[in-house]
């Protein structure tokens, strides 16, 4: 088991100011992300600050500063949110949130690396396939059954590794949601919801120090900015060929920290 941030509060006190001004850079640009996809901030928040800080921390420092983001959305995401597919996915949700959170705890620093690229290649990897095209064809895919197990397995992502899970819901609502403005809102309350379960799983746990929570508020400009402005990037977003760039992207980096966790890990 890794072990927790010492209980001081000054932030980012292990490293230097120009590795503070890169991780303000990489969380202005996922979130930005997160503003215009409504989902998937986590995966280059987590995979490009696993670089710079502990991989539990970027987790843990990533999870915070979602909460921020999410209340500049999250009456959006109520509000227009697909309920018909919504409520299913979050009973299914929360258990599955509270077994990652343990598998979370549990991971050394060396494989929690290792199964984060893992996880995220392959679930970036599906969203280039038409699986659900195909369960689509032979399967009513808004079935309680089908939303129920895709729940669950996205909760153990999320509480395991912190990102990508949304990448597995989204796959799905990109099929079950009838506009993209659905779907985007749905993925919004989806996303909050998992993220206040993490929180409270990972306070209880004791995994939230004094440290994250000043780091949190130092980032929260960026945060807010970000998020502000890839809001109104999508009511211009050029097109589908953005959303391929961006996969093929996190893709690329996914395959790296495969590298990066086997040379830890052996």
């Amino acid at each position: 088991m890794f072990e927790i941030l010492s209980p001081g509060t000054t932030p980012f006190a292990q490293i230097s100011w120009g590795a503070i001004g890169t991780i303000a850079l990489i969380y202005f640009g996922s979130f930005f992300i997160r503003g215009t996809f409504g989902f998937g901030s986590g995966v280059p928040a987590i995979l490009l600050g696993s670089y710079i800080l502990e991989p539990h921390h970027a987790v843990l420092l990533l999870l915070t500063c979602s909460s921020i983001s999410h209340v500049q959305f999250i009456w959006h995401g109520v509000r227009h949110a697909d309920w018909g597919v919504a409520w299913v996915i979050l009973v299914f949700l929360i258990p599955g949130v509270i077994g990652g959170v343990w598998v979370f705890r549990e991971l050394s620093a060396a494989w929690l690396t290792l199964v984060l690229g893992v996880v995220i290649t392959a679930i970036v990897a599906i969203s280039f396939t038409d699986v659900m095209v195909r369960l689509e064809e032979r399967v009513n895919i808004r079935s309680p059954w089908i939303c129920g197990t895709l729940a669950t397995l996205s909760g153990w992502i999320a509480g395991a590794v912190g990102a990508g899970a949304n990448y597995l819901t989204v796959a799905y609502l990109r099929h079950a949601c009838p506009t993209a403005a659905k779907l985007r809102a749905t993925g919004f309350t989806l996303s909050t919801v998992s993220i206040i379960g993490r929180i409270i799983v990972t306070s209880i746990a004791g995994l939230i120090s004094p440290q994250i929570i000043a780091e949190t508020i130092v980032l929260a400009p960026v945060v807010i900015t970000g998020g502000w402005m890839g809001a109104r990037f999508f009511r211009a977003l050029p097109g589908a060929r953005v959303d391929q760039v961006f996969r093929v992207f996190l893709l690329l980096v996914a395959i790296s920290v495969i590298g990066k966790g086997i040379v830890q890990v052996t």
